[in-house]
């Protein structure tokens, strides 16, 4: 079994830096394999330190097809790295073979939950975030800096935080990986981001609404409470049917400014 020291924190920071470049190559043959081999490729130096010929039969291992979710391709890089150290190569078709059938195992679920998460979790909040100062500023410049600013750090302090979380646990417990992602309710966090981005969406336009330089309705009194409601009403039922929460908004953005111009 091979010495763990060889890998150390640092190299493992680095090569998770190189991932940001994992789809520079993208090839419609074997897609994210380059990106993947230049990750991992300091790994595998100093693993194979003085086995040139080990290295070279590792290099071309991981030549082949590769495809995951980009800020979940940390867990696999972890995964595969320690693979590389730890089986041994007195059998190497039996390496070879276990590395790629891990690979392989992985490479959808990781897929599965990073799209789901940040695609359809993360990205849309970040998002309606934004959008929202941006309105509630009056498309000022000062709005879109602040907006820019705020959702850039929404999206990418989680995706920093999981990224290497996921390279530093699937390298030093990689066996322990599996069992936390199967652990983890990732459907539970689904359901919370859609609440909270629900809640961000009336907590806009509430305050929208009672901006009298802004306001969107006709001259106050009952059409006010029935024009609420109905927006609140077409509001929950896109939300029920799963239509995603920035398009909610820009849409309730779209009929504000229609009816303001009406009136």
């Amino acid at each position: 079994m091979a010495d763990h020291k060889r890998i150390g924190t640092l190299s493992l920071i680095w090569s998770g830096f190189k991932l940001n470049f994992l789809q520079s190559a993208w090839n419609f043959e074997r897609l994210q394999n380059a990106g993947f081999l230049f990750s991992i490729n300091n790994m595998l130096s100093k693993i194979y330190a003085g086995n040139e010929a080990g290295r070279l039969a590792a290099i071309k291992r991981h030549m082949t097809f590769f495809n995951t979710h980009i800020f979940f391709s940390s867990a696999a890089l972890g995964v595969m790295t320690r693979l590389e150290e730890d089986l041994p190569e007195t059998d190497l078709k039996h390496k070879e073979t276990e590395i790629d059938n891990t690979k392989m195992g992985i490479m959808g679920p990781l897929a599965a939950i990073g799209d789901a998460l940040f695609w359809s979790g993360i990205r849309p909040l970040a998002l309606l975030f934004g959008a929202g100062i941006v309105w509630m500023t009056g498309f000022s410049a000062d709005g879109w800096v602040q907006a820019s600013v705020v959702s850039l750090v929404i999206y990418n302090f989680p995706r920093v935080m999981i990224k290497y979380y996921l390279l530093l646990k699937s390298y030093y417990k990689y066996k322990e990986l599996f069992v936390l992602i199967q652990k983890v309710k990732f459907q539970d966090i689904m359901k919370s981001l859609k609440a909270a981005g629900m809640g961000i969406l009336g907590i806009f336009t509430a305050v929208y609404l009672t901006r009298p330089e802004m306001r969107v309705t006709l001259k106050g009194g009952p059409l006010d409470m029935v024009i609420v409601v109905a927006a609140f009403f077409a509001v929950t039922w896109a939300l029920r049917t799963k239509k995603s929460v920035s398009n909610i908004f820009l849409g309730v953005i779209v009929v504000s400014i229609l009816i303001s111009y009406i009136t």
